[in-house]
Order: C-alpha cells, then sequence, then structure tokens
C-alpha cells in the first residue's frame, strides 16, 4: 500500500491561501482544519514554543514526573481523600490523556504528508494542565531524513517506533505501571482513529492498516510489535483486549464497551 494513496492530491494545496508559506507546518495545519478542526484546540505545529513547555527528555526526569504525578493524584482524589491511592490506574489515566491528545494528530499528519515527518521525541513539546495531565502540544514540523519513501506501514511503524515508544518506556520506568497496559490503551487509541480516518479514506487500505498494527506479531525491522492483539477483531469489529482499569479510581465510570461488562 503505497503513502501515496493518503496524499492529497497535488492541486488541493491550491485552496491554501497564497499569502501562506507552502512548509510542511502549513501543510498539517490544513489536514488538521480540513479533517479533524478540533485538533486545532490542543496540538500546533510550527508555531513559537510558550514558556512552560517541557520535551519528553525534561518531563519524564524522575522528580519531574512524580511532581506531575503527584498534582494528577490530587486532582483525582480531591473528594475521596480516605481512599488509598492506586497507582496503576491513576497512571493508565494519565497516560491516556498524554497519548490520547498526541497520537491521532501525529497519525493524521504522518499519513497525509507528502513526505514521512521525524518524530523524534525533541520535536514534540508539551504544556501540562494545573491538575498535572497533558494539556497541549506543540510540534517542530520537520521532514524525515528516510532517503526512500515510505508506505503507510512504515509511516506507522516509525510512528510506534520513534514517537510512541519512547513515552511508554518513560511511563514503564516509574514502575507504576507495565507497558502492556500502556500499549492496550494506546492500541484502543490507534484503531478509534483508524475509524475516524475511513469518513475521508478508503476503507480498503484502513483494514490493511487495522490488520498489520493488530494481527501482525513483528514489525518490519525485525523488532516484537507492540499492539500486536491489543486489539482483537470480533464480529466484524475490534474490540479491546483488556481493561484499561480507569474505573478503579474514584468518580471514574468503566468505558462503554470495557472488557469488564
Amino acid at each position: 500500500m503505497a503513502y501515496l494513496a493518503f496524499r492529497e492530491p497535488a492541486e488541493k494545496w491550491e485552496t491554501v491561501p497564497r499569502l501562506f508559506p507552502r512548509t510542511l507546518s502549513d501543510k498539517v495545519k490544513v489536514t488538521f482544519t480540513r479533517y479533524s478542526p478540533w485538533f486545532n484546540d490542543f496540538i500546533f505545529p510550527g508555531t513559537s514554543t510558550p514558556s512552560g513547555t517541557l520535551t519528553l527528555a525534561e518531563w519524564s526526569q524522575p522528580a519531574e514526573l512524580a511532581a506531575l504525578l503527584e498534582r494528577y493524584a490530587s486532582h483525582c482524589y480531591r473528594d475521596t481523600p480516605e481512599k488509598k491511592q492506586q497507582n496503576k490506574p491513576l497512571l493508565s489515566l494519565w497516560a491516556q490523556w498524554y497519548t490520547g491528545l498526541l497520537v491521532p494528530p501525529l497519525m493524521l499528519a504522518q499519513l497525509t504528508m507528502p513526505c514521512s515527518l521525524d518524530l523524534s521525541p525533541e520535536r514534540v513539546r508539551v504544556r501540562f494542565h494545573e491538575t498535572g495531565r497533558a494539556e497541549k502540544f506543540w510540534l517542530n514540523v520537520q521532514p524525515a531524513q528516510h532517503s526512500a519513501p515510505q508506505d503507510a506501514i512504515a509511516r506507522i511503524e516509525d510512528l510506534i517506533e520513534t514517537g510512541i515508544t519512547p513515552v511508554v518506556s518513560a511511563l514503564e520506568a516509574t514502575g507504576h505501571i507495565n507497558g502492556k497496559l500502556v500499549w492496550s490503551n494506546l492500541g484502543y487509541i490507534v484503531n478509534w482513529f483508524l475509524n475516524e480516518m475511513s469518513k475521508f479514506h478508503s476503507q480498503e487500505e484502513l483494514n490493511t492498516l487495522h490488520h498489520h498494527c493488530f494481527c501482525s506479531a513483528q514489525l518490519r525491522t525485525g523488532r516484537a510489535n507492540p499492539l500486536f492483539r491489543t486489539m482483537l477483531e470480533r464480529e466484524g469489529q475490534w474490540v479491546r483486549r483488556t481493561c484499561c482499569q480507569r474505573n478503579r479510581l474514584p468518580g471514574v465510570q468503566q468505558c462503554g464497551d470495557c472488557t469488564l461488562a
């Protein structure tokens, strides 16, 4: 499946106002606005980065991350201070905020741009909400250094290995959560946005991506695929394999399609 299938026809870029420089950042912004305009509320490609934003290398420092999680715990347990804090579901929901805001926009950009993007962690800066969870992101949009064109599967794999794996590793390093649970939650996010893309893209090609993400035990690089079997196909629907455990937090309900139901 060639990545060209995900690209906009060249003439469509003529709809961009002439005063816009034709930069890669501009093309990402136009794509967000055209297909998922709500992304513009919380993710900003190529804009100047405000003070108070952090890269992965900065927020994952033990003291910094511990402070963020302490703020988030105080928020989640604010009405039930007598309850014993459960770190695993707490970090699971914290990670869902972070990856739920970041991964779908990266998927859309990576699968639609005329070239693969550099998704290195240093290209992403985040601002955290007063409660300690991720709130907004800024992207330094740059082309990847790959010399050969990449198809959609290669681009998704690059997102998995370069853009997401370092985040999961940082969270797992806290000792409060197993990386498999974070990847399970990520499988749910990836599946959801592939379904969203079916509103404007070929279902056949998205089915190929679905199958590769969730049915291939290995990536093309030979490494284990961390999304493998995080979603299972049952009666024509992709369903998550394990519960995210967020319902173990006070005041948080089960997801509508929770595996425990």
